[in-house]
């Protein structure tokens, strides 16, 4: 194995041992009480992120931050120094949508790395494949019907 895979199976072992280490209950949106774990799940995804893409940084010498680290470092931004009894009734929908993205960038550098020789690129899949369902689950509970037409401004009741 080459320097450059060994440093990538060492990272896929930080990611896994934190995937490992970050369960997502069904009820991890819903249940007021699971607001502490929904908060650490969050910045253990982002964590992820930040293991599996290293030290990349912009022409600018900005770091890279995907969509879902983005919106996570504005998210920590906002409740910044709020007590977590504030968060307890998040809506569900915002809790998913913040979870989702980051999922979605963690399956990217999955893809990514898949031509990689080294072992663990396919465990990382199985897990983010338990993630995807885990959401879509989640997601399914909170699934609306559209409005009636009439409730629709004109101009966005399709043809």
């Amino acid at each position: 194995m080459t320097a450059d895979a060994e440093t990538v199976a060492e990272r896929l072992r930080r990611v896994l041992a934190l995937l490992q280490a970050t369960p997502l209950p069904p009820d991890l949106v819903d249940n007021p009480g699971r607001t502490g774990q929904w908060l650490v799940t969050l910045q253990n995804l982002q964590q992820c992120l930040a293991v599996l893409r290293g030290d990349s940084r912009l022409p600018d010498g900005r770091p890279m931050e995907s969509r879902g680290e983005r919106l996570t470092r504005v998210f920590n931004r906002m409740i910044a120094g709020l007590p977590i009894g504030c968060l307890v009734e998040l809506s569900p929908v915002i809790k998913l949508g913040l979870l989702r993205p980051l999922v979605q960038d963690l399956d990217a550098m999955e893809r990514r790395l898949r031509g990689n020789p080294v072992h663990e690129v396919a465990t990382l899949g199985a897990w983010l494949s338990e993630y995807r369902s885990a959401l879509a689950e989640m997601a399914a509970q909170h699934v609306a019907p559209d409005p009636p037409a009439e409730w629709r401004p004109p101009e966005a009741v399709p043809v």
